[in-house]
């Protein structure tokens, strides 16, 4: 670049860069001075008109857009604007002293770059300059250019609709000159008769006419008619007798079929005292077609072509194909299902006759056989459309997705449309591995690829490789390392990131429709909820329209767009880096990739200040905003939150998924390296304690922590030995107490042990926690002997708070050997025993689960050696209504029923677990700080996994 003198582009320097660190030569791109090309395509050739571009004051800058101006928009087309030195008009297009005159004018290609410091040029616009305004100041003798230049989008935009249908359009262009007949007959309501396609063909006509332009069902084509009540019949110009004769239509039969002989389509040829016409028909014997040919009376010649496909309810393309053998005819009927574009063919062989020019082609008609099945005018409920007659056999998927496109996915549309219009194209991600689209209207070229766009979710944009087209899938935006880390401490951002939350783009209800379906998605808990303000923000709904295929998971496809629409956490829409600056220049690897970011990539500010929040700024680029000048490349990236793009993989180990609600059981303070959590009020799920699923991080309230690993509050397996009269301490470090003494209570070193010797009529119990009022406990239980005169009552004991006041659920070894379930308020049971449908003999044991929320007591039984019952059954589900509780200690307890005559009583129990609440062993401040929490503050996954599209 070149422009007004040292004096006035330093003053201009000084203007925009004040103190700012920067070098003098140009961006810093390189030593040279030239720190980008512009280049105009001009006769054919690309040519460096650099030298002409200006900064006339220093003030002035070449200025780019690119990509998507916002968060949730499109791409809008790309811009290019700077100034151009005219003082010889070169650049007047209509100038004959230019030596361009006749070479330059509208939608002239230019292109845009700086070296990419790995000895190659990055492309930063690539376009057509639209318009050229001439400017000069008063004296005549500056003259400039302001030119204006605009991406591919642009023209593309303004493409027009297309005249016809994508399957007229894949027939006729180019049209086969062995075509001798193409009627369309997507004529519209009101038309007089079908017309043809060929310049040279006659219409269709009828004496009752079809409901024209009534049957939507085939994806490709316009409407075609109804011929429930009418029959349509075109001639055919005269032709030279063929060696091949080939019909084809699209025809749809209903699901409940047709009258048996209805004729679907009649070819006359050209009578020669042999095969006079052909009619294909349906049977309804076999549901399906049958394709026979006759004399000019009507008399049958040879055997029938009997197709075995059920046709009904389907959408298809019929090719009757004739093909001269000798003195014979081999005969295919071929039907391909457009559901499947799976093709069912039959042949065989029609002895002496021959083929002649086809004459007329009738649809619907009465049937002409002398021999039945014989049926009337009219096709109930059909459809049939596009038929063709031609003179050659070709082969049968000869229009390729173009017959039917719905089931195409969206990016392979994509690709595909861009071939069709001349467009050139490059796809980033696995084109297949798109949604699968609907049929294709008839609309702009640029508005069909926003159509595929919006179904898959992903990115188009312009290329910076050439004057085309880019599709970014949303698969590839998942899970993305990032392209490019900037430090925050380290000035490697030229301007300060400012965060927005606000409620832009929020969708807590999101409306999919497509076609006829619909499905809905809300968010009604939590702070971006349905729910009003402070519980929520409100509803902010949002109908979304998409053209998908038949079996679209719609309910899939609104929760991802709620997904998108119920982000969390601040918003940061514009990331400003200036490659001039010193920390850039010094850094040519950061330098080089953020010359490499391309929309959909993923950006990463770390430790940013600390009145922002503590993790690193996490950022997907959607569009890029570019001012280059004599001494700054600034480039300004348009963003929007990445979270959203990490999702789940199935069985990745990495993948973490959210419980329904958790909660601090307690309080923790600022250093505790444990933590209690619990499900939170009116939620049942738990964390994982399998080892294998740590490390995990969760956030409580503002602050992250490190999980490193998950169990129950208490465990103990009582492999100890300690003295008689006490069970020491549990795996997990509490102390058991309680009152039971002396050689009553013992551990064998596989279970703890309660000894009755006298007064079975007594309680004992041990505790192992206490101040607890919610909780969930497990634990194996077990007697030494058969009950004798009363039950023994094993069982565990819940907020105790003295000996007149505490609740059991309690397990009775009954003297008949079977076994129920208790909840009890101290001695009163609460309501019935349950039975349990179990049986027991001395020495087996059962697990007991024993849960209390608020005072409602649960408990469920199953042998030992048996799967658990289904969570959401239990054995025994009680309230307590009167002397409630709400702390208390919990532990064991065990006792006889009075009038036991046992003369010793053994209780037994194993594996003891408090399995809620849970301690988290975790590693504090993972983002940068630690606090206390209070007993109730939410426990989430710091990220947690959405599962992708």
């Amino acid at each position: 670049m070149s422009g007004g003198g040292l004096a006035a582009r330093v003053m201009g320097w000084q203007r925009r860069m004040g103190a700012a660190a920067g070098p003098l030569a140009a961006s810093g791109e390189q030593s040279t001075g030239q720190p980008v090309q512009v280049e105009l395509f001009v006769d054919g050739v690309w040519v460096d008109i650099t030298s002409h571009v200006l900064t006339r004051d220093g003030g002035d800058r070449i200025s780019i857009t690119r990509g998507r101006r916002a968060e949730g928009s499109t791409a809008d087309q790309g811009t290019c604007n700077f100034q151009l030195n005219n003082r010889d008009g070169r650049y007047t297009p209509r100038n004959p002293r230019s030596p361009y005159y006749g070479v330059l004018g509208k939608n002239q290609a230019i292109r845009v770059s700086v070296p990419d410091g790995l000895g190659g040029k990055s492309y930063r616009f690539w376009g057509e300059v639209n318009s050229w305004p001439k400017k000069w100041d008063s004296s005549g003798a500056d003259l400039w250019i302001d030119a204006q230049a605009v991406g591919p989008l642009q023209r593309y935009s303004r493409g027009a609709v297309p005249d016809r249908s994508v399957i007229y359009k894949a027939i006729t262009h180019p049209l086969p000159d062995t075509v001798v007949a193409y009627w369309p007959c997507e004529d519209p309501e009101g038309s007089a008769r079908i017309e043809s396609a060929l310049v040279s063909g006659s219409p269709m006509e009828w004496t009752t006419a079809p409901a024209l332009a009534s049957y939507h069902g085939f994806g490709a084509s316009d409407p075609l008619p109804d011929l429930s009540t009418s029959s349509v019949v075109g001639g055919i110009a005269r032709y030279e007798d063929p060696t091949s004769t080939q019909v084809r239509a699209l025809v749809f039969i209903p699901p409940g079929g047709l009258a048996d002989g209805k004729v679907l389509l009649s070819v006359d040829q050209a009578d020669t005292g042999a095969t006079a016409f052909w009619e294909l028909y349906y049977s309804s014997a076999d549901r399906s077609l049958v394709l026979r040919q006759h004399s000019a009376d009507g008399s049958l010649l040879g055997a029938e072509l009997f197709h075995t496909l059920d046709v009904r309810g389907r959408q298809m393309r019929i090719s009757v194909e004739l093909q001269e053998s000798g003195v014979a005819v081999l005969r295919a009927l071929r039907i391909t299902d457009l559901a499947t574009m799976q093709t069912y063919s039959v042949t065989d062989t029609a002895n002496l006759t021959t083929l002649t020019r086809v004459t007329r082609i009738q649809v619907a008609p009465a049937s002409r056989s002398a021999v039945g099945p014989i049926g009337t005018r009219g096709l109930p409920g059909c459809s049939v459309g596009h038929i063709t007659v031609q003179a050659t056999i070709t082969a049968v998927d000869d229009l390729g997705i173009r017959l039917n496109p719905v089931g195409e996915a969206a990016g392979t549309r994509i690709s595909r449309l861009c071939a069709d219009h001349g467009i050139a194209f490059d796809g980033v991600g696995d084109l297949a591995d798109t949604p699968a689209m609907g049929g294709q209207g008839r609309a702009k070229p640029l508005d069909l690829l926003r159509e595929c766009e919006l179904a898959d979710g992903g990115l188009l944009l312009e290329s910076l490789t050439g004057f085309g087209l880019v599709y970014r899938t949303r698969t590839s935006l998942y899970n993305q390392d990032p392209a490019a880390v900037f430090s925050y401490p380290a000035s490697h951002l030229s301007q300060v990131p400012e965060s927005v939350d606000d409620d832009q783009q929020s969708r807590n209800r999101v409306t999919v429709t497509s076609g006829s379906a619909s499905a809905t998605q809300s968010l009604d808990i939590g702070p971006m909820s349905t729910e009003e303000p402070p519980a929520g923000i409100g509803e902010y709904g949002d109908d979304l329209s998409l053209n998908l295929g038949p079996g679209a998971h719609l309910d899939d496809q609104a929760a991802w767009r709620l997904h998108l629409g119920t982000v969390d956490e601040d918003r940061y829409p514009q990331i400003t880096v200036n490659l001039a600056r010193t920390q850039l220049v010094g850094n040519p690897a950061l330098r080089t990739a953020v010359l490499s970011l391309r929309a959909g990539d993923r950006v990463v500010v770390e430790d940013p200040p600390e009145w922002l929040p503590p993790e690193p700024i996490d950022q997907m680029v959607v569009g890029v905003t570019e001012s280059i000048d004599h001494f700054q490349h600034i480039i300004t990236l348009n963003c929007q939150p990445a979270s959203p793009y990490s999702v789940g993989v199935l069985d990745d180990g990495l993948s973490r998924i959210d419980t329904d609600g958790s909660v601090l059981y307690s309080d923790a303070g600022a250093s505790d390296g444990v933590i209690d959590v619990a499900p939170a009020p009116g939620e049942s799920v738990s964390w994982s304690t399998d080892s294998v699923d740590a490390p995990w991080e969760v956030r409580l309230g503002g602050e992250v922590v490190r999980v490193n690993a998950c169990g129950p509050k208490v465990a103990d397996g009582f492999s100890r030995a300690v003295p008689s009269g006490s069970w020491g301490a549990a795996s997990t470090g509490q102390s058991w107490q309680g009152v039971a003494t002396g050689p009553e209570l013992s551990v064998d070193g596989s279970k703890g042990l309660i000894s009755f010797a006298s007064a079975l009529n007594s309680i004992r119990y041990v505790t192992i926690l206490d101040n607890i009022g919610d909780c969930e406990v497990l634990v194996r239980i077990g007697v030494g002997q058969t009950a004798a005169g009363a039950s023994t009552v094993p069982g565990v004991m819940l907020r105790y708070a003295s000996n007149a006041a505490f609740y059991r659920c309690r397990i009775s070894f009954r003297t008949d050997s079977t076994i129920t379930l208790a909840v009890t308020n101290v001695s009163v049971e609460v309501g019935p025993q349950t039975a349990t449908g179990l049986t027991y003999s001395p020495g087996d044991m059962f697990w007991l689960r024993a849960r209390i929320d608020g005072q409602r007591v649960r408990g469920r039984i199953w042998r030992d050696t048996a799967p658990e019952p289904p969570a959401d059954e239990w054995h025994i589900d009680r309230t307590v209504t009167s002397n409630t509780v709400d702390m208390g200690s919990i532990g064991l307890t065990g006792s006889c029923v009075g009038g036991a005559t046992n003369t010793s009583v053994v209780l037994m129990y194993d594996d003891y677990q408090v399995v809620m609440p849970q301690s988290l062993t975790v590693t504090r401040g993972i983002n940068g700080f630690s606090t206390t929490h209070e007993a109730g503050t939410d426990v989430c996954l710091a990220r947690p996994t959405t599962l992708a599209l």
